[in-house]
């Protein structure tokens, strides 16, 4: 039933590979897409439909050729195959405005997860007294020091 829906309502681009919901958001979108093609608005609803984030950058933004512009795409957790790229290639081409050139369309994936990050430090000493001889005693050595301090104290005591 979506596919004579999606040719009802003039569907520039169908794929039967697509997901059911992708399918049912294309027809839902494809009179918004003929009223305002050739805007950045346009553009925005042919990518979304595929669950991706879109960033569209004007040449007037970066100093850029006049009438050129560039996309960066966020595909999320689900990544993206050639087939959807050059898919997504052709929708955008059809949804943009004729006086504007792509120059550049980046596909950017952002993930996340846990990320431990540990750090300790142990000191300790260890002493030792004798009986009393009159000498000059020097004591020396280095300390590092982390996320946690552990100190040992260790004593000892000889007739």
């Amino acid at each position: 039933f979506l596919p004579y829906l999606a040719w009802a309502f003039s569907v520039d681009r169908w794929d039967e590979d697509w997901t059911e919901s992708v399918k049912r958001q294309v027809v839902k979108d494809a009179f918004y897409i003929h009223q305002h093609k050739g805007t950045t608005s346009a553009v925005r609803r042919v990518v979304e439909p595929f669950g991706f984030l879109i960033r569209i950058i004007e040449w007037w933004q970066t100093g850029e050729t006049p009438g050129t512009f560039r996309l960066d795409i966020g595909v999320q957790d689900q990544g993206i195959t050639e087939d959807t790229y050059l898919e997504l290639e052709r929708l955008i081409s059809d949804a943009k405005p004729c006086s504007r050139h792509m120059i550049g369309m980046s596909i950017n994936l952002q993930t996340s997860g846990p990320h431990w990050v540990g750090a300790a430090s142990y000191l300790g000493e260890e002493i030792t007294i004798y009986p009393y001889i009159n000498e000059t005693i020097i004591s020396g050595g280095t300390a590092h020091e982390g996320g946690a301090v552990h100190v040992i104290d260790t004593m000892r005591v000889n007739p």
